[in-house]
């Protein structure tokens, strides 16, 4: 395990190195959710479509959402680039089991982006934007673990996609529609609340809400506490029977590899 934690910090380090992205990625974040935010504020004056739902409530959805996928960002081609380049042959002669090499490496990225870019940008949004705070000092613990819990749920859905680049070359489109799914469907764009029923009844059928619905619901105290356990162990029973497929796929991956001689 020592040496994944390794594998975790080196990835964290290796980001520190590049700080123009860094600053141009913050600097990204907070422009869209101004963007985002005038958007709404336009269509509550001039259709009136927020009756009913206090516009701080929405503004403060708007902005953790952006955070979260600041934070949630992945390098959606790194196992393709070790298949096409055959780097993937050497990495699996190592002495590591690669999905963990490859899960330290997006920790470590994750943590980087958390301490370097979600922080500031959610101290910057609190007096640009009037952030709410959380609802309770409970719910805060709640929506850290659900937020955890969600980036595991996108997490493995984007491994299985990613391991698709062992059956096909380029994996740019799967990709695309992957996280044209992720954006409308898990509330990071439009939050569920807004959609027909009939969408909504779908979604609920799937892993996408308990990416970022349900944690920026369970923060602004808009679940009750008995459904905030159901959903948190909605959330764990997704990353279960989503691993459980990446673990298949890896292995009819690996297996394709050793056939044709990799």
């Amino acid at each position: 395990m020592r040496l994944y934690l390794e594998l975790a910090k080196k990835s964290f380090q290796n980001h520190i190195v590049y700080r123009v992205d860094y600053v141009a990625s913050l600097i990204n974040a907070i422009v869209l959710i101004f963007v985002n935010i005038a958007i709404w504020r336009a269509i509550n004056e001039e259709e009136g479509a927020l009756a009913g739902l206090q516009l701080n409530i929405l503004i403060t959805y708007i902005v953790i959402s952006f955070l979260m996928q600041t934070v949630y960002q992945m390098d959606e081609y790194y196992i393709e680039g070790k298949v096409r380049s055959g780097l993937i042959s050497t990495d699996l002669l190592k002495p590591i089991y690669f999905r963990l090499y490859v899960f330290s490496y997006h920790m470590g990225s994750m943590l980087f982006k958390l301490v370097m870019q979600f922080i500031p940008a959610m101290l910057l949004s609190i007096f640009l934007f009037r952030l709410l705070p959380p609802f309770s000092t409970q719910m805060l613990l709640y929506f850290i673990l659900s937020a955890m819990l969600g980036y595991l749920v996108l997490y493995h859905i984007n491994f299985i996609v990613w391991i698709s680049s062992f059956w096909f070359y380029w994996t740019f489109s799967l990709v695309t529609i992957k996280d044209a799914a992720v954006m409308i469907l898990s509330g990071a764009l439009i939050p569920i609340w807004f959609m027909p029923t009939w969408l909504i009844d779908f979604i609920e059928m799937t892993p996408f809400n308990a990416i970022f619905y349900t944690p920026i619901l369970i923060y602004l105290g808009m679940m009750p506490e008995d459904e905030i356990f159901m959903s948190i162990l909605k959330q764990v029973i997704w990353i279960l029977v989503l691993f459980s497929i990446g673990h298949i796929l890896w292995k009819r991956a690996a297996k394709k590899l050793v056939v044709q001689g990799g």
